[in-house]
């Protein structure tokens, strides 16, 4: 597996299909790691040493990340509408805002706190974007059949990230993530 070390596996029946997805190596493992610059407020940053302010980053691609001021302004740039929300129709006040086709990271229970949003298919490390050990809860509002993975520091555990679901509080997983699959 190309020299990588490869600490557990999740396999996830999928609406028919088998979705594999092999834990990255443990962050301490891995060498040449790279913080991801983002765009915000008209200029560079490098999440590793800081959010300068930013409430809300979400990864389109390892090169292209984008910060803003607050989840409000991140969902009127993503097209977010409540109104058009499935989980928020539900239970409007308990459910924190997602974009539809990202999985959500809030540093804190309940939604609260720095959101950071993902929706590619492979592994990325939470250091990279300042965010390692920082996950308190989570919202996949990816597709019906579009799981996420976290993998924590326990270096056994994958813990699987429903497709359409929120979770509130990761119990004993709290801040536990060093890698989001999403």
């Amino acid at each position: 597996m190309t020299g990588k070390r490869w600490t557990a596996l999740l396999a996830v029946a999928v609406a028919g299909c088998l979705l594999v997805v092999a834990a990255p190596a443990a962050a301490s493992d891995r060498a040449g790691s790279s913080p991801a610059r983002a765009s915000y407020r008209g200029s560079m940053i490098d999440l590793t040493s800081g959010w300068h302010g930013a409430q809300s980053c979400a990864v389109f691609s390892r090169m292209d990340v984008r910060c803003f001021a607050s989840a409000a302004e991140a969902d009127a740039a993503l097209g977010y509408s409540r109104a058009s929300d499935p989980l928020a129709a539900v239970a409007p006040a308990a459910v924190p805002t997602c974009g539809s086709g990202w999985l959500c990271l809030y540093e804190f229970v309940n939604g609260g706190g720095r959101r950071l949003q993902f929706r590619d298919e492979f592994w990325n490390y939470l250091s990279d974007y300042g965010f390692d050990r920082q996950t308190s809860s989570w919202r996949n509002n990816q597709g019906s059949s579009d799981a996420g993975a976290l993998s924590l520091y326990n270096r056994s555990t994958v813990y699987t990230c429903g497709a359409s679901t929120y979770v509130s509080s990761m119990g004993v997983y709290d801040n536990q993530a060093y890698a989001v699959w999403g």
